[in-house]
């Protein structure tokens, strides 16, 4: 049976001829005895469990930190990494772009080259074709002129058969 502080202070001992009723003294001692030592079992228990606690408190506080720390961290390396990796994308491609205009570079040289190979094929045909036309005009004009020296020639044979006898 528990018995509270107030119970103890309105408690009233019954007094008998010599004084109070020693057994009920006695009696209320012992459950007052009782009543304290359970009081500070539960105490110490108490102090124990909050101590305990506090511990159990203080290395979660600890963990928190190193957590936090370490998110901090994370998020930094995190960071440095995306902005490292934006940069070398960036590189990428800034490379890609000056082999992408080289190429486009060299392509126009080739096309300007192809170009001129073409012109200066134009200008041979050109000249192929005018030199076959001069050839043939020459050998047209010599084949006309043969064959009218060749017709004098039977004309002026002609005309000495009848002059030389048979």
């Amino acid at each position: 049976m528990k018995i509270t502080a107030l119970e103890v202070k309105s408690h009233s001992l019954k007094k008998r001829l010599f004084g109070y009723d020693v057994r009920e003294v006695e009696t209320f001692k012992e459950l007052v005895s009782e009543n304290i030592e359970e009081a500070t079992r539960e105490i110490t228990y108490l102090i124990e469990k909050k101590r305990e606690l506090e511990e159990s408190l203080a290395v979660h506080i600890g963990n928190e930190h190193t957590l936090k720390e370490a998110i901090t961290s994370t998020q930094k390396v995190a960071t440095d990494i995306k902005g490292g990796a934006r940069k070398e994308a960036e590189l990428i491609i800034a490379d890609a772009q000056l082999k992408a205009d080289e190429i486009v570079a060299r392509a126009q040289s080739h096309a300007t080259g192809l170009q001129e190979e073409i012109l200066r094929l134009k200008g041979q045909r050109i000249e192929l074709e005018t030199s076959i036309k001069a050839v043939l005009e020459y050998h047209s004009t010599k084949l006309l002129f043969e064959e009218e020296e060749s017709a004098k020639a039977d004309e002026e044979s002609e005309k000495l058969k009848y002059l030389v006898p048979s």
